[in-house]
């Protein structure tokens, strides 16, 4: 993660990193709860590389990847 994230994401998913692993954290792309020891990422609001949306589960994060690049017919 060093290499791909800047020192903000860092900071960022660190600071949300304590709150996740208590757990109540609901995921900012589906809504559902972030169980404690659940694989998250920190996601970027829509369009938006810069913009934060908050915590999400990696598989929903991650899934949005796979549709950005996928054809509109």
């Amino acid at each position: 993660m060093k290499g791909q994230y800047g020192y903000l994401h860092r900071q960022l998913r660190r600071a949300w990193a304590a709150q996740v692993a208590l757990g109540g954290i609901l995921c900012a792309r589906c809504g559902e709860r972030i169980d404690p020891g659940e694989p998250w990422d920190l996601g970027h609001r829509d369009g938006s590389r810069v913009e934060y949306a908050g915590p999400e589960h990696a598989r929903c994060n991650r899934a949005t990847n796979r549709k950005r690049y996928s054809r509109e017919w």
